[in-house]
Protein backbone atom coordinates (compact mmCIF):
# COMPACT_ATOMS: atom_id res chain seq x y z
CA UNK A 1 0.00 0.00 0.00
CA UNK A 2 1.51 3.25 -1.00
CA UNK A 3 2.46 5.73 1.80
CA UNK A 4 0.26 8.68 2.31
CA UNK A 5 2.17 11.90 2.20
CA UNK A 6 1.02 14.41 4.84
CA UNK A 7 1.49 18.05 4.12
CA UNK A 8 4.14 19.88 6.08
CA UNK A 9 2.75 21.80 9.09
CA UNK A 10 4.30 25.14 10.00
CA UNK A 11 6.46 25.00 13.06
CA UNK A 12 5.50 27.37 15.93
CA UNK A 13 7.58 30.45 16.36
CA UNK A 14 9.50 30.22 19.67
CA UNK A 15 9.13 33.96 20.11
CA UNK A 16 5.37 33.55 20.38
CA UNK A 17 5.66 30.94 23.13
CA UNK A 18 8.53 31.96 25.44
CA UNK A 19 9.83 29.27 27.72
CA UNK A 20 9.32 29.65 31.50
CA UNK A 21 12.59 30.43 33.32
CA UNK A 22 13.89 27.73 35.56
CA UNK A 23 13.25 28.25 39.30
CA UNK A 24 16.39 28.92 41.36
CA UNK A 25 17.49 26.04 43.51
CA UNK A 26 16.49 26.20 47.16
CA UNK A 27 19.13 27.67 49.49
CA UNK A 28 20.53 25.27 52.03
CA UNK A 29 21.74 26.61 55.40
CA UNK A 30 24.76 24.73 56.51
CA UNK A 31 24.94 24.19 60.27
CA UNK A 32 27.76 25.73 62.27
CA UNK A 33 29.59 29.05 62.04
CA UNK A 34 30.06 30.74 58.72
CA UNK A 35 33.34 31.30 56.95
CA UNK A 36 33.91 34.66 58.64
CA UNK A 37 33.43 33.23 62.15
CA UNK A 38 35.59 30.24 61.30
CA UNK A 39 38.39 32.49 60.14
CA UNK A 40 38.04 34.63 63.29
CA UNK A 41 38.27 31.66 65.63
CA UNK A 42 41.14 30.25 63.61
CA UNK A 43 43.02 33.53 63.97
CA UNK A 44 42.24 33.55 67.68
CA UNK A 45 43.50 30.01 68.19
CA UNK A 46 46.62 30.69 66.11
CA UNK A 47 47.77 33.19 68.74
CA UNK A 48 46.63 31.29 71.82
CA UNK A 49 50.10 31.19 73.33
CA UNK A 50 50.43 34.98 73.15
CA UNK A 51 46.96 35.47 74.54
CA UNK A 52 47.58 32.95 77.32
CA UNK A 53 50.62 34.97 78.37
CA UNK A 54 48.57 38.19 78.34
CA UNK A 55 45.69 36.72 80.38
CA UNK A 56 48.11 35.05 82.80
CA UNK A 57 50.06 38.28 83.28
CA UNK A 58 46.86 40.25 83.93
CA UNK A 59 45.74 37.65 86.45
CA UNK A 60 49.05 37.72 88.30
CA UNK A 61 49.13 41.52 88.36
CA UNK A 62 45.52 41.69 89.63
CA UNK A 63 46.33 39.15 92.33
CA UNK A 64 49.33 41.21 93.40
CA UNK A 65 47.29 44.43 93.49
CA UNK A 66 44.52 42.74 95.50
CA UNK A 67 47.08 41.61 98.05
CA UNK A 68 48.45 45.15 98.35
CA UNK A 69 45.01 46.78 98.79
CA UNK A 70 44.14 47.41 102.46
CA UNK A 71 41.47 45.26 104.06
CA UNK A 72 38.29 46.92 105.37
CA UNK A 73 36.18 45.50 108.19
CA UNK A 74 32.55 46.36 108.98
CA UNK A 75 30.70 45.82 112.25
CA UNK A 76 27.12 46.51 113.28
CA UNK A 77 25.13 47.42 116.38
CA UNK A 78 21.37 46.91 116.64
CA UNK A 79 19.09 49.19 118.70
CA UNK A 80 15.52 48.53 119.72
CA UNK A 81 12.87 51.13 118.81
CA UNK A 82 12.78 53.96 121.37
CA UNK A 83 9.64 54.31 123.45
CA UNK A 84 7.39 57.26 122.81
CA UNK A 85 7.65 59.98 125.46
CA UNK A 86 4.17 61.39 125.07
CA UNK A 87 2.36 59.52 127.88
CA UNK A 88 2.46 62.16 130.60
CA UNK A 89 0.11 65.10 130.91
CA UNK A 90 2.72 67.39 129.48
CA UNK A 91 3.80 64.96 126.75
CA UNK A 92 2.77 67.14 123.83
CA UNK A 93 4.81 70.07 125.12
CA UNK A 94 7.79 67.79 125.72
CA UNK A 95 7.62 66.63 122.12
CA UNK A 96 7.54 70.23 120.93
CA UNK A 97 10.57 71.12 123.03
CA UNK A 98 12.47 68.09 121.74
CA UNK A 99 11.60 69.04 118.15
CA UNK A 100 12.92 72.52 118.81
CA UNK A 101 16.13 71.15 120.35
CA UNK A 102 16.72 68.99 117.28
CA UNK A 103 15.93 71.81 114.84
CA UNK A 104 18.45 74.11 116.50
CA UNK A 105 21.13 71.51 115.78
CA UNK A 106 20.14 71.24 112.12
CA UNK A 107 18.08 68.05 112.42
CA UNK A 108 14.78 67.40 110.71
CA UNK A 109 12.30 65.53 112.86
CA UNK A 110 10.54 62.63 111.15
CA UNK A 111 7.49 60.52 111.78
CA UNK A 112 8.88 58.07 114.36
CA UNK A 113 11.37 58.26 117.25
CA UNK A 114 13.54 55.71 115.41
CA UNK A 115 13.89 58.13 112.49
CA UNK A 116 14.88 60.89 114.91
CA UNK A 117 17.52 58.63 116.44
CA UNK A 118 18.82 57.82 112.95
CA UNK A 119 19.18 61.53 112.15
CA UNK A 120 21.12 62.09 115.37
CA UNK A 121 23.46 59.18 114.60
CA UNK A 122 24.18 60.63 111.15
CA UNK A 123 24.64 64.16 112.47
CA UNK A 124 27.81 66.18 112.15
CA UNK A 125 27.82 66.57 115.94
CA UNK A 126 28.51 62.89 116.61
CA UNK A 127 30.74 62.53 113.55
CA UNK A 128 33.08 65.28 114.74
CA UNK A 129 33.13 63.79 118.23
CA UNK A 130 34.19 60.40 116.82
CA UNK A 131 36.77 62.01 114.51
CA UNK A 132 38.39 63.85 117.41
CA UNK A 133 38.18 60.84 119.71
CA UNK A 134 39.85 58.36 117.33
CA UNK A 135 42.10 60.71 115.35
CA UNK A 136 40.53 60.30 111.92
CA UNK A 137 41.93 63.63 110.76
CA UNK A 138 45.35 61.94 110.57
CA UNK A 139 44.03 58.59 109.40
CA UNK A 140 42.04 59.95 106.45
CA UNK A 141 44.61 62.66 105.64
CA UNK A 142 41.92 65.01 104.37
CA UNK A 143 42.31 68.76 104.28
CA UNK A 144 39.88 70.42 106.66
CA UNK A 145 37.12 69.11 108.91
CA UNK A 146 34.45 69.27 106.20
CA UNK A 147 36.26 66.76 103.99
CA UNK A 148 37.09 64.59 106.99
CA UNK A 149 33.45 64.50 108.10
CA UNK A 150 32.34 63.65 104.56
CA UNK A 151 34.83 60.78 104.37
CA UNK A 152 33.82 59.53 107.85
CA UNK A 153 30.12 59.53 106.99
CA UNK A 154 30.87 57.69 103.75
CA UNK A 155 31.88 54.68 105.87
CA UNK A 156 28.88 55.04 108.23
CA UNK A 157 25.50 53.44 107.55
CA UNK A 158 22.33 53.87 109.62
CA UNK A 159 19.16 52.03 108.61
CA UNK A 160 15.67 51.77 110.11
CA UNK A 161 13.58 48.74 109.15
CA UNK A 162 9.80 48.45 109.06
CA UNK A 163 9.68 47.43 112.75
CA UNK A 164 11.59 50.56 113.82
CA UNK A 165 14.79 48.66 114.72
CA UNK A 166 17.97 50.64 114.02
CA UNK A 167 21.11 49.13 112.48
CA UNK A 168 24.27 51.20 112.95
CA UNK A 169 27.31 49.96 111.03
CA UNK A 170 30.77 51.37 110.42
CA UNK A 171 33.75 50.16 108.39
CA UNK A 172 37.43 50.70 109.14
CA UNK A 173 40.77 49.17 108.29
CA UNK A 174 41.24 48.22 111.94
CA UNK A 175 38.53 45.76 113.09
CA UNK A 176 38.89 46.77 116.74
CA UNK A 177 38.56 50.44 115.91
CA UNK A 178 35.49 49.75 113.77
CA UNK A 179 33.74 48.17 116.77
CA UNK A 180 34.89 50.95 119.11
CA UNK A 181 33.62 53.70 116.81
CA UNK A 182 30.22 52.02 116.39
CA UNK A 183 29.75 51.63 120.15
CA UNK A 184 30.99 55.19 120.66
CA UNK A 185 28.29 56.53 118.32
CA UNK A 186 25.61 54.58 120.19
CA UNK A 187 26.82 55.93 123.54
CA UNK A 188 26.96 59.42 122.01
CA UNK A 189 23.32 59.07 120.98
CA UNK A 190 22.35 58.13 124.53
CA UNK A 191 24.41 61.00 125.98
CA UNK A 192 22.75 63.48 123.63
CA UNK A 193 19.27 62.24 124.58
CA UNK A 194 19.99 62.42 128.31
CA UNK A 195 21.38 65.95 128.02
CA UNK A 196 18.42 66.99 125.89
CA UNK A 197 15.96 65.65 128.48
CA UNK A 198 17.85 67.35 131.28
CA UNK A 199 17.95 70.67 129.47
CA UNK A 200 14.31 70.37 128.57
CA UNK A 201 13.40 69.49 132.15
CA UNK A 202 15.40 72.43 133.49
CA UNK A 203 13.64 74.88 131.17
CA UNK A 204 10.25 73.43 132.05
CA UNK A 205 11.00 73.53 135.76
CA UNK A 206 12.11 77.15 135.61
CA UNK A 207 9.09 78.10 133.54
CA UNK A 208 6.59 76.24 135.73
CA UNK A 209 7.98 77.62 138.99
CA UNK A 210 6.41 80.97 138.19
CA UNK A 211 3.18 79.30 137.17
CA UNK A 212 2.97 77.34 140.41
CA UNK A 213 3.33 80.53 142.45
CA UNK A 214 0.77 82.28 140.26
CA UNK A 215 -1.85 79.52 140.54
CA UNK A 216 -1.21 79.13 144.27
CA UNK A 217 -1.82 82.86 144.77
CA UNK A 218 -5.03 82.69 142.73
CA UNK A 219 -6.23 79.72 144.76
CA UNK A 220 -5.59 81.49 148.07
CA UNK A 221 -7.37 84.61 146.81
CA UNK A 222 -10.38 82.58 145.60
CA UNK A 223 -10.64 80.74 148.93
CA UNK A 224 -10.44 84.02 150.88
CA UNK A 225 -13.21 85.55 148.76
CA UNK A 226 -15.41 82.51 149.34
CA UNK A 227 -14.70 82.52 153.08
CA UNK A 228 -15.42 86.23 153.34
CA UNK A 229 -18.70 85.81 151.46
CA UNK A 230 -19.81 82.95 153.73
CA UNK A 231 -18.92 84.89 156.89
CA UNK A 232 -20.67 88.00 155.67
CA UNK A 233 -23.84 86.18 154.64
CA UNK A 234 -23.59 83.43 157.28
CA UNK A 235 -24.17 80.72 154.68
CA UNK A 236 -22.33 77.73 153.35
CA UNK A 237 -22.14 78.11 149.60
CA UNK A 238 -22.12 75.12 147.28
CA UNK A 239 -22.90 74.25 143.70
CA UNK A 240 -23.80 71.21 141.67
CA UNK A 241 -20.88 68.81 142.11
CA UNK A 242 -21.06 67.24 138.64
CA UNK A 243 -21.56 70.54 136.84
CA UNK A 244 -18.76 72.17 138.81
CA UNK A 245 -16.41 69.29 138.03
CA UNK A 246 -17.15 69.48 134.29
CA UNK A 247 -16.64 73.23 134.17
CA UNK A 248 -13.44 72.95 136.20
CA UNK A 249 -12.05 70.29 133.85
CA UNK A 250 -12.68 72.44 130.78
CA UNK A 251 -11.12 75.51 132.36
CA UNK A 252 -8.14 73.44 133.53
CA UNK A 253 -7.59 72.22 129.96
CA UNK A 254 -7.69 75.80 128.76
CA UNK A 255 -5.10 76.83 131.34
CA UNK A 256 -2.85 73.92 130.33
CA UNK A 257 -3.00 74.97 126.68
CA UNK A 258 -2.31 78.58 127.61
CA UNK A 259 0.72 77.41 129.58
CA UNK A 260 1.99 75.44 126.62
CA UNK A 261 1.45 78.37 124.30
CA UNK A 262 3.31 80.73 126.61
CA UNK A 263 6.28 78.39 126.66
CA UNK A 264 6.33 77.51 122.95
CA UNK A 265 6.02 81.18 121.93
CA UNK A 266 9.38 81.72 123.62
CA UNK A 267 11.22 79.88 120.85
CA UNK A 268 8.77 79.27 117.98
CA UNK A 269 7.94 81.73 115.24
CA UNK A 270 4.42 83.26 115.24
CA UNK A 271 3.26 81.17 112.26
CA UNK A 272 4.79 77.88 113.37
CA UNK A 273 2.88 74.61 113.27
CA UNK A 274 3.07 74.18 117.06
CA UNK A 275 1.47 77.54 117.80
CA UNK A 276 -1.20 77.08 115.16
CA UNK A 277 -2.13 73.70 116.63
CA UNK A 278 -2.41 75.14 120.15
CA UNK A 279 -4.45 78.10 118.89
CA UNK A 280 -6.92 75.76 117.18
CA UNK A 281 -7.37 73.79 120.40
CA UNK A 282 -7.83 76.99 122.41
CA UNK A 283 -10.42 78.20 119.93
CA UNK A 284 -12.37 74.94 120.29
CA UNK A 285 -12.24 75.14 124.10
CA UNK A 286 -13.34 78.77 124.11
CA UNK A 287 -16.28 77.75 121.94
CA UNK A 288 -17.23 75.07 124.47
CA UNK A 289 -16.81 77.47 127.39
CA UNK A 290 -19.13 79.95 125.65
CA UNK A 291 -21.88 77.32 125.63
CA UNK A 292 -21.71 76.74 129.41
CA UNK A 293 -24.65 78.04 131.46
CA UNK A 294 -23.98 81.23 133.38
CA UNK A 295 -23.80 80.89 137.16
CA UNK A 296 -25.88 83.76 138.51
CA UNK A 297 -25.57 83.16 142.25
CA UNK A 298 -22.50 84.84 143.69
CA UNK A 299 -21.85 82.05 146.16
CA UNK A 300 -21.97 79.41 143.43
CA UNK A 301 -19.60 81.46 141.30
CA UNK A 302 -17.11 81.72 144.14
CA UNK A 303 -17.30 77.99 144.82
CA UNK A 304 -16.74 77.26 141.13
CA UNK A 305 -13.75 79.62 141.08
CA UNK A 306 -12.20 77.77 144.01
CA UNK A 307 -12.82 74.42 142.33
CA UNK A 308 -11.19 75.60 139.12
CA UNK A 309 -8.13 76.95 140.94
CA UNK A 310 -7.74 73.67 142.82
CA UNK A 311 -7.87 71.72 139.56
CA UNK A 312 -5.27 74.02 138.07
CA UNK A 313 -3.07 73.64 141.14
CA UNK A 314 -3.12 69.85 140.88
CA UNK A 315 -2.36 70.02 137.18
CA UNK A 316 0.48 72.51 137.43
CA UNK A 317 2.09 70.68 140.35
CA UNK A 318 2.05 67.42 138.37
CA UNK A 319 3.73 69.15 135.45
CA UNK A 320 6.27 70.75 137.75
CA UNK A 321 7.22 67.41 139.34
CA UNK A 322 7.52 65.80 135.92
CA UNK A 323 9.89 68.59 134.83
CA UNK A 324 12.02 68.06 137.93
CA UNK A 325 12.28 64.36 137.18
CA UNK A 326 13.33 65.11 133.61
CA UNK A 327 15.99 67.51 134.88
CA UNK A 328 17.59 64.87 137.09
CA UNK A 329 17.10 61.98 134.67
CA UNK A 330 20.19 59.85 134.13
CA UNK A 331 18.66 56.55 132.97
CA UNK A 332 19.68 55.19 129.54
CA UNK A 333 17.47 56.25 126.66
CA UNK A 334 18.81 53.69 124.17
CA UNK A 335 18.13 49.95 124.38
CA UNK A 336 20.96 48.06 122.68
CA UNK A 337 20.00 44.67 121.30
CA UNK A 338 23.43 43.80 119.89
CA UNK A 339 26.65 45.58 120.72
CA UNK A 340 29.18 45.99 117.92
CA UNK A 341 31.75 43.21 118.14
CA UNK A 342 35.19 42.95 116.53
CA UNK A 343 34.65 41.57 112.99
CA UNK A 344 36.70 38.55 111.94
CA UNK A 345 36.05 38.70 108.19
CA UNK A 346 36.79 41.63 105.92
CA UNK A 347 34.13 43.10 103.65
CA UNK A 348 36.52 44.36 100.97
CA UNK A 349 38.48 43.95 98.82
CA UNK A 350 37.03 40.71 97.43
CA UNK A 351 40.24 39.36 95.90
CA UNK A 352 38.63 36.52 93.96
CA UNK A 353 36.36 38.95 92.11
CA UNK A 354 39.29 41.23 91.32
CA UNK A 355 41.35 38.35 89.86
CA UNK A 356 38.47 36.89 87.85
CA UNK A 357 37.48 40.34 86.60
CA UNK A 358 41.04 41.07 85.43
CA UNK A 359 41.29 37.72 83.61
CA UNK A 360 37.95 38.23 81.89
CA UNK A 361 38.88 41.78 80.88
CA UNK A 362 42.20 40.57 79.44
CA UNK A 363 40.41 37.84 77.46
CA UNK A 364 37.98 40.38 76.04
CA UNK A 365 40.90 42.61 75.11
CA UNK A 366 42.58 39.76 73.20
CA UNK A 367 39.36 39.04 71.34
CA UNK A 368 39.00 42.72 70.44
CA UNK A 369 42.61 42.82 69.21
CA UNK A 370 42.02 39.78 67.00
CA UNK A 371 38.83 41.31 65.61
CA UNK A 372 40.67 44.53 64.76
CA UNK A 373 43.47 42.69 62.90
CA UNK A 374 40.92 40.49 61.12
CA UNK A 375 39.02 43.60 59.97
CA UNK A 376 42.20 45.19 58.56
CA UNK A 377 43.15 42.02 56.64
CA UNK A 378 39.72 41.67 55.10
Amino acid sequence: MPAVHEPDRPRPDPREFPLEPDEPPALRLEPGPGPQAQRFFAALLARWRTYAVIVGTATVVAAGISLVLPSWYRTKSTLLPPSDTGESGFGMLQGMIQSNALSTLGFKTTSTPSDVFAEILKSRLLSEAAINRFGYSKLYKKKGMDRTVKEFQRHLAVKVNAAGILDVSFEDRDPQRAADVTNFLVSGLDHFNVETYKTRGKRLRQFLEGRVSEVQGQLVAAEEKLLEYERKNRVVSNTDAEAGKGVADILAQKFSLETQRAYVSGYASPGSTELLSIDRQLQALNSEIGKLPEVKLEGARLVLDVEVQRKLMVLIQGQYEDARMQETRDTPTVTVLDLASVPEMKVRPVRSLIVLGAAFAALLGCAAWTAAMFARES
